[in-house]
């Protein structure tokens, strides 16, 4: 489960740090473009496992924190980055999805802007977390 949200986090990571990854490399363009049909699903999978690992893993939040606390910050940030990237990707394709005549999907379409600002700093952040997570997953880092 874990590797899943890592994977998400860096695929939402680079969709929302893609404006200064394309600023600094203009040739990373063609690649970061060809995530973009895939952002509303990354955001709504990024949304579901956030939620899920974080309720999850909520008890067990003080003792993680007492003896392995780099690793109890990667894992929470990560929730917390992916429920955060996770409501800015795919907050449209849920609003879609809400049945009725419901103002949801221009509420979310005006949340989706105001978080807009934030966008770059959420991406770098779910590089970072995803990536760590990813590590830790895989063995080269240790939890101690």
């Amino acid at each position: 489960m874990e590797y899943g949200l890592a994977l998400l986090l860096i695929a939402g990571g680079l969709l929302g740090a893609s404006g200064l990854i394309i600023s600094k490399k203009p040739d990373a363009k063609e690649l970061l473009n060809k995530l973009v049909p895939y952002q509303a699903g990354i955001g709504v999978g990024l949304l579901a496992l956030g939620v899920w690992n974080l309720l999850r893993t909520l008890s067990l939040m003080s003792t993680l924190f007492k003896f392995a606390k780099l690793f109890a910050i990667a894992f929470y940030g990560s929730c917390l980055v992916a429920i955060a990237l996770g409501f800015f990707f795919g907050m449209p394709l849920i609003a879609k999805w809400i049945p009725g005549d419901s103002p949801a999907e221009e509420k979310a379409e005006s949340m989706a802007k105001k978080l807009a600002p934030f966008q770059t700093i959420l991406g770098i952040a779910g590089l970072v977390c995803g990536t760590l997570l990813l590590l830790y997953r895989l063995g080269i880092l240790k939890v101690v």
